[in-house]
């Protein structure tokens, strides 16, 4: 079950105006969509999109992230990230 949160910000008049005039070009009803759809733009630059249930991943080192949701552990080759699952023994551990 997911909840609903508030987030309430004071804008400056240059915000406040910058907002208006994103709600404007792209037709947007709401402060809260603008706010949304920026919210959307900046996570799509820096999460990665878990290849085997389409979840966020984060970042754990350089060229390699885990998927909090289905435990895959996501690797860049070649420029592509590719999911793996996530080893039951640590490497260099004994068991």
């Amino acid at each position: 079950m997911s909840a609903n949160h508030t987030l309430n910000m004071e804008l400056s008049p240059a915000e406040r105006e910058m907002i208006e005039l994103l709600k404007e070009a792209l037709g947007l009803d709401s402060d809260e969509a603008v706010m949304k759809l920026l919210m959307r733009q900046a996570i799509q630059r820096i999460a990665i999109t878990c290849p085997t249930c389409g979840h966020y991943a984060r970042l754990s080192e350089e060229d390699r992230a885990i998927c909090r949701s289905c435990l895959s552990v996501i690797t860049l080759s070649e420029g592509i990230w590719e999911a793996g699952q996530v080893p039951l023994v640590p490497p260099g551990s004994s068991g």
